[in-house]
């Protein structure tokens, strides 16, 4: 399924704007600040039901909220987001209901060049990568990740009340928390097997000699609920002190290794680009293996201080995307790596 034209209403800086693409996609060019990203968001919140910012910065000022219709191959989406109501999405005009049925319908892989927070943020950037991920891939996933969120939520709330909380009370909440945590878990602990050779293959590519690994640090000695009540044993008494739970998904972390070498720290610029360009690549071809459909590719603002060999590779991912689409400042860059796409001049 690919997108043939996107409509957008009081988002961000529209107030009002309508897009026809080509099969293969589009390359976008305008100066900074005409706009060019937005579009690219109002296609990852169509697709994702999440953009690159809040829901209050996606508001345009002085609206309530927006609308974004989106014409597919095989039909017409629209997401709507109303402060205070929160989004609904219409496929045919129907109401989707669950969303969690909409996630993963029209699959997406993002770059951008401030992804390299990636590597060096924290570890809550590296689970909402997992999480984009593989709720595109298994619609139980998600569901179990907004389960584990509520059964969170009512026991820190539970152990950070004034008054200390029994150890029965505490223990209401560990079996659904177990219980949607063991198949994050287990979701996570299967990216990462199913990724690896995926991502090395994409980094051999070109010729680099560096070796690299890909781990998930759990937070219990194994994925099992033997191993979360033997955490938990040794624990409860300081999550009390602490009012917090302090083991879970919730706590645990992604981990590229380069040469050996945590990425975190032990890399140049240079460096975490091309492993954040190998990780996107990965995530291309993970959807072509596992759900056999190739995803949309967008890739924001194309020359941010990337060089030949990352826009040479960044061109060779967008072969193997069901369409692609680019912004940039500079059209002739653009063109040059993507000569088969049309333009579409922004502001």
């Amino acid at each position: 399924m690919i997108v043939r034209g996107i409509e957008v209403f009081s988002f961000r800086c529209y107030e009002r704007g309508l897009w026809h693409f080509s099969e293969g996609g589009a390359i976008l060019v305008g100066p900074n600040g005409a706009g060019k990203t937005t579009l690219l968001e109002a296609m990852a919140k169509i697709a994702l039901l999440r953009g690159f910012g809040s829901e209050a910065e996606m508001v345009r000022w002085g609206a309530r909220g927006y609308r974004l219709r989106g014409l597919l191959t095989e039909g017409i989406v629209e997401v709507r987001y109303e402060k205070g109501q929160g989004t609904e999405v219409f496929w045919q005009g129907e109401p989707v209901r669950p969303l969690r049925l909409w996630v993963g319908r029209l699959p997406l892989v993002v770059f951008r060049p401030g992804d390299t927070e990636w590597i060096e943020g924290s570890s809550a950037i590296r689970r909402r990568w997992a999480d984009r991920v593989l709720s595109q891939l298994f619609p139980e996933y998600l569901e179990a990740l907004m389960q584990y969120e509520r059964a969170l939520a009512q026991r820190n709330a539970l152990l950070s009340a004034e008054e200390p909380p029994s150890l029965e009370q505490v223990q209401l909440w560990e079996r659904p928390l177990t219980e949607a945590g063991l198949l994050i878990q287990n979701k996570r602990l299967w990216l990462v097997e199913v990724l690896k050779p995926l991502l090395q293959a994409t980094h051999a590519i070109e010729g680099l000699p560096a070796e690299l690994d890909y781990r998930y640090k759990l937070s219990t000695e194994a994925a099992s609920q033997e191993a979360w009540q033997a955490k938990w044993a040794s624990l409860r008494k300081e999550e009390i002190r602490r009012g917090r739970t302090l083991i879970g998904p919730h706590t645990e972390d992604f981990e590229i290794l380069f040469e050996g070498r945590p990425a975190r720290g032990h890399t140049s610029e240079g460096q975490k680009k091309w492993l954040l360009i190998a990780l996107r690549w990965a995530e291309v071809r993970l959807f072509q293996h596992f759900s056999g459909r190739q995803p949309l590719l967008l890739l924001d603002d194309l020359g941010e201080k990337l060089d030949a060999l990352h826009l040479s590779a960044l061109s060779r991912i967008g072969t193997e995307a069901a369409q692609i689409f680019i912004t940039d400042v500079e059209e002739a860059r653009a063109h040059k790596l993507f000569p088969h796409l049309p333009i579409i001049r922004i502001g």
